[in-house]
């Protein structure tokens, strides 16, 4: 199997991690969305590695992205903590059942599940993008409006566990969601006038915890290609650098449209493959 192999370093997945990357930088969306799909259709690489693999990618590579956010202190603390209060549960309680499972004669229900998930965050992103823009302007429409930003709404306190609890055991059992799911939430939970920025920031931070615990547990069942992982992340690398250093340079509603499509047409790869 590709994971128990030492492999030269593959440019066509370092260009295409390289523009994970930078979408991850703009719009804290793709590290599980776009590269596991892509790894699994396009690389023909083993549905349970590439899940493994793609999760530390993913706690890697916006570890870096939050950290250029994070020093413009773009991060909203206080609604990040509230989605762990759900998402750490879930993501601990799927990874023990998905460790204990996954064999790859679970590929066909792994990749079903992949599926639904990549054509839910399409779904969302597309809605968003065709939809009334509200929040999800360009920061270019709400720069200096950090001040207006007073945190999250109190009467949804609720929502961000629950919520956070459905994205943790999302991405433990497809390494999707974290990122576009998230957002989703986000959004929801966030003030109108919040910007762009400061939601990309929160997006990331909240994912990192999750992928890591999940990865971990995959490793830990040798399920890691490390030597793909090193691969991606030459170009994951430099690419969410620029990504977090042009975030809300481009609209919103076209990186949601693209991100849309792109996805879209990922799903139906996968369903024909």
């Amino acid at each position: 199997m590709r994971h128990n192999a030492v492999v030269d370093i593959d440019w066509l997945l370092v260009v295409a991690s390289s523009v994970v990357g930078l979408l991850v930088g703009l719009t804290g969306v793709g590290a599980g969305a776009l590269m596991t799909p892509l790894l699994i259709g396009f690389f023909a690489v083993p549905i349970p590695v590439a899940i493994a693999t793609d999760l530390l990618f993913a706690t890697i590579t916006k570890a870096l992205g939050v950290s250029i956010h994070g020093r413009a202190g773009r991060v909203d603390w206080s609604v990040t903590k509230k989605l762990w209060a759900g998402s750490i549960p879930g993501v601990l309680i799927g990874s023990l059942f998905l460790v204990a499972l996954v064999t790859q004669d679970a590929a066909r229900w792994l990749t079903w599940l992949i599926v639904l998930f990549v054509g839910l965050t399409a779904w969302t992103l597309l809605r968003r993008a065709l939809g009334t823009p509200k929040k999800t302007a360009s920061v270019s429409q709400t720069q200096g409006s950090t001040k207006e930003s007073n945190g999250p709404e109190p009467a949804r306190g609720w929502l961000a566990p629950v919520g956070g609890f459905g994205i943790g055991m999302g991405v433990s059992l497809t390494s999707v969601g974290a990122g576009v799911l998230g957002m989703a939430l986000l959004v929801r939970l966030s003030p109108k006038n919040t910007p762009p920025q400061r939601l990309v920031a929160t997006d990331l931070l909240h994912a990192i915890p999750i992928a890591l615990i999940a990865g971990v547990s995959y490793s830990l069942s040798g399920l890691v290609d490390w030597s793909l992982l090193m691969t991606l992340l030459i170009g994951s690398l430099p690419g969410v650098v620029l990504g977090s250093l042009l975030s809300g340079k481009i609209p919103a509603r076209v990186l949601n449209l693209t991100l849309g499509v792109i996805l879209a047409l990922l799903a139906v790869t996968l369903v024909v493959s």
